[in-house]
């Protein structure tokens, strides 16, 4: 982070130009505060991965509070995007804001939750948008273990057989292992969320 931070304020300083020292300062003033802003919330975004992630399932309740809270405050700042709040962290700091602060005088749940939701929300809107596809191709995999099994009872060579029979046990693996992911908490989960957040957007009309 401070290694980033240095290159920036060198290119500010470049951009400002060697005569023109005030602007200089100004420039480096700017992306000290930026720093500033981003090492103060840098905790709130670095705790989740993706497994972690997963294993969250959102309740009714503060879906509906997150929305409610990003709907509220769209109008007083248009130029922020408050649903995925990495995007509104940088949109904040080029509108002169500070994302903390905002979350704390606007919105009622903290800044921490807000994070949270944010992030889980909007995976499960970018993996949920995907689950009609992994439906599909389910589908797909099964039908195509049901014509290896159709050419099996057909007249054969010893060797097609046999290529038939291991193309057929590789697919039931492939089956098994598809449907034990299906079958998980973790897809449960991201199932529940992206049905859920449809679910209140909709009826908020967002």
């Amino acid at each position: 982070m401070k290694n980033i931070i240095i290159l920036v304020i060198f290119a500010a300083l470049l951009l400002a130009g060697c005569g023109k020292l005030d602007d200089a300062k100004k420039a480096m003033n700017a992306v000290k505060q930026a720093a500033e802003v981003v090492e103060s919330t840098a905790d709130s975004f670095k705790d989740m991965d993706e497994d972690e992630i997963k294993k969250i399932k959102l309740n009714e309740k503060e879906v509906r509070s997150f929305f409610n809270n990003v709907s509220e405050i769209k109008e007083k700042y248009p130029d922020i995007h408050f649903q995925v709040a990495q995007v509104a962290l940088i949109e904040a700091m080029s509108t002169g804001e500070n994302l903390q602060n905002i979350v704390k005088k606007e919105m009622n749940i903290s800044f921490d939750d807000y994070t949270r939701l944010s992030t889980v929300i909007t995976f499960a809107e970018a993996v949920g948008a995907g689950l009609q596809l992994t439906k599909a191709m389910h589908e797909q995999m099964v039908l195509g273990k049901e014509a290896l099994e159709t050419q099996l009872s057909g007249d054969l060579t010893t060797e097609q057989k046999d290529e038939l029979e291991k193309a057929l046990t590789e697919a039931k693996q492939e089956i098994e292992e598809f449907e034990k992911e299906m079958n998980s908490d973790e897809y449960a989960n991201i199932k529940h969320n992206y049905d859920l957040v449809l679910k209140i957007k909709e009826e908020l009309d967002i």
